[in-house]
């Protein structure tokens, strides 16, 4: 058993350097003695032993040092392995025991009168290399080298695409080099290195111990194929056409920013160009240094959004009214003119018309071909001169009432005709209303629709029976006690009084309040006591008869 465990334990170290060297960069090299930089004469004994399995078929090799099994492992056809002594840098015996299986196969010296030639062969071995206690020592199969290693997987081109920082990091599967004395195996470029636009060779170069080399190459290119990108592309614009029927239109032109931050731009029209009328498209063109285009598009929109001038619209137009109460009427008609199309114009009326009594407005529209519209207005008034004609205009009504408070009064219909049309008649009262105590005038007004106005008046006089002033006209105030004092008869009767006396130039000769024909009485004086002269004068009488006031108006002679 206790042979057992360093078999065990060895033979799963060498399984596990099997493993290690198939899992790398480097395969196990077929070839004949390695060349070695310095030899030496075999010294002691031999240390470290470097073989070749020849036979055709992988088989599971045991190699017994002094009874005790040192090696185990499954080799393929040309594989080579290294079998190294104990700690004291020697084989216990001096032959190892070689087996293919159970089978032995090999006994080889490893004694320094061992003989050392790549070319000798020990059963399914051969002898590559050894190195005594002296150091290494040389075999002479590889002397003068000249095959440079081997290179396989070498990767295809690459295509990668650049980021936002215009480069591209870039992986691949590293490719195997294989040579029986590989020195460096190295490479321009790493997995994962970050490659620049355009296209970057990456060399792998594999070198011997003899020099030899051999290289593998493959193209990395890296492509933009992100586009540029527009900042604040306009949004559409709808402007009006000036009077040339066209627009200059300015805007913030867009900006632009790429990856790589090579752009070249151009654009179908622009800031502050003429449009026409109608749609037109803006296209602004971005480019990036790879080719890829990024387009910005708005529309432009002139629109006519004037409506029509006009010239030569009419004023009011004011004529006369003929005997069938209508006018026909002509005038100028008016112009209209738009700055980008024909104007299509309609008109309520024409010249030449025949218009009614009264005001009517005539009306011209001008539209042009996108719809604005512009209007004339102007009015014809056609008048009648003609006053209306008022007919059974009563006279002046008196009525005696023993009724101290109202009194209804009626009178024949008034009608009033117009030679046209009339448009009212109105009436301050109506016959048949209630009239107070007193004079009222009543007025009737006619009015045709040209503002001719007839009117017609006439006073309703009611008179309380008890209220019959006995006025005399005559006052002589001679002193011979005939007419001395002007008397009024029944005047007494009424407490709240009033009477006036002017002469004709309107100036006030005598006025009382509660005159009762004793105490308050004119005696042909002035309110200053002095005598008036022979002449007529006027008064005017007023009493209080319930809620209203009777007045009565007269002249007086007075004869000295």
């Amino acid at each position: 058993m206790n042979r057992l465990y360093p078999f065990i334990l060895r033979k799963y170290i060498l399984l596990f350097y099997f493993l290690l060297l198939s899992g790398t960069g480097y395969t196990q090299p077929v070839c004949d003695c390695p060349s070695v930089t310095q030899c030496t004469p075999c010294s002691g004994s031999i240390g470290s032993l470097t073989l070749k399995y020849t036979g055709n078929l992988p088989a599971l090799v045991n190699i017994f040092d002094n009874g005790s099994l040192i090696f185990s492992v499954t080799l393929s056809p040309g594989w080579i392995f290294t079998i190294n002594g104990g700690p004291d840098g020697k084989f216990d015996a001096n032959a190892l025991s070689f087996y293919t299986g159970v089978i032995f196969d090999a006994s080889i010296d490893v004694t320094c009168s061992l003989k050392f030639d790549p070319k000798e062969q020990h059963g399914s071995f051969s002898i590559i290399s050894a190195v005594s206690q002296g150091g290494p020592l040389c075999c002479t199969s590889n002397v003068g080298d000249t095959v440079p290693p081997a290179i396989s997987g070498c990767p295809a081109n690459i295509d990668a695409f650049a980021a936002t920082q215009c480069s591209a990091s870039v992986n691949w599967s590293v490719p195997l080099a294989t040579d029986c004395n590989l020195v460096s195996f190295t490479s321009t470029k790493s997995p994962g290195s970050l490659f620049p636009m355009g296209n970057t060779t990456v060399i792998y170069t594999a070198t011997d111990l003899n020099n030899n080399k051999s290289t593998c190459s493959f193209n990395v290119t890296v492509k933009d194929i992100v586009p540029p990108v527009i900042l604040n592309c306009p949004a559409p614009m709808t402007v009006s056409a000036d009077a040339t029927c066209t627009a200059k239109v300015t805007w913030t032109a867009p900006a632009f920013t790429d990856n790589c931050a090579v752009v070249t731009a151009s654009v179908s029209h622009i800031s502050g160009s003429i449009f026409p009328l109608g749609t037109t498209e803006v296209t602004y063109t971005v480019k990036d240094g790879s080719g890829n285009t990024t387009l910005c598009k708005f529309n432009v929109i002139v629109k006519d959004q004037t409506g029509p001038s006009i010239t030569g619209c009419p004023t009011e137009i004011t004529v006369k009214a003929d005997q069938t109460c209508q006018s026909s009427v002509t005038w100028t008609e008016p112009v209209f003119t738009d700055n980008c199309s024909s104007v299509t114009v309609t008109s309520s009326h024409e010249p030449g018309d025949v218009f009614p009594v009264g005001q009517t407005e005539v009306i011209y529209t001008g539209v042009d071909q996108a719809g604005n519209s512009s209007v004339c207005k102007f009015n014809v008034i056609v008048n009648d001169l003609v006053a209306p004609v008022i007919s059974g205009c009563p006279d002046d009504i008196t009525i005696i009432t023993k009724n101290p408070d109202q009194v209804n009064v009626v009178w024949s219909p008034v009608i009033a005709t117009d030679d046209c049309m009339l448009s009212s008649l109105t009436a301050s009262h109506e016959s048949g209303d209630l009239f107070p105590v007193g004079t009222t005038t009543v007025t009737y007004t006619a009015n045709d629709f040209s503002g001719n106005i007839a009117t017609c008046t006439f006073d309703v006089q009611v008179v309380y029976e008890n209220t019959m002033l006995d006025i005399v006209q005559v006052i002589t105030p001679d002193g011979n006690g005939i007419n001395d004092e002007w008397v009024i008869g029944n005047i007494e009767k009424y407490e709240t009084n009033r009477v006036a006396i002017v002469d004709r130039w309107g100036s006030v000769v005598y006025s009382a309040t509660g005159y009762d024909n004793h105490s308050t009485v004119w005696n042909g004086r002035n309110t200053n006591g002095n005598v008036v002269p022979t002449g007529t004068y006027f008064f005017t009488i007023s009493v209080e008869l319930g809620p209203s006031v009777v007045e009565k108006k007269g002249f007086i002679e007075l004869v000295r």
